[in-house]
């Protein structure tokens, strides 16, 4: 927690976010589910963490 505020690391690109916020390295937008179809993100979890290793955008 920072300043009362809970914060995990992306699972996408690593960098630190608010739990259940939007990444502003990536734009992933952490659900708390992993590789689920027809959530706010249009990747997988999976999917986008091969995206990203590859440079593509993942939103």
């Amino acid at each position: 927690m920072i300043d009362g505020w809970e914060y995990i690391h992306c699972p996408v690109c690593g960098a630190l976010v608010e739990t259940y916020d939007i990444c502003s390295k990536c734009n992933w937008q952490n659900t708390g589910e992993t590789n689920i179809d027809g959530g706010p993100n249009k990747l997988t979890l999976k999917e986008a963490q091969a995206a990203y290793a590859k440079g593509q955008k993942i939103y």
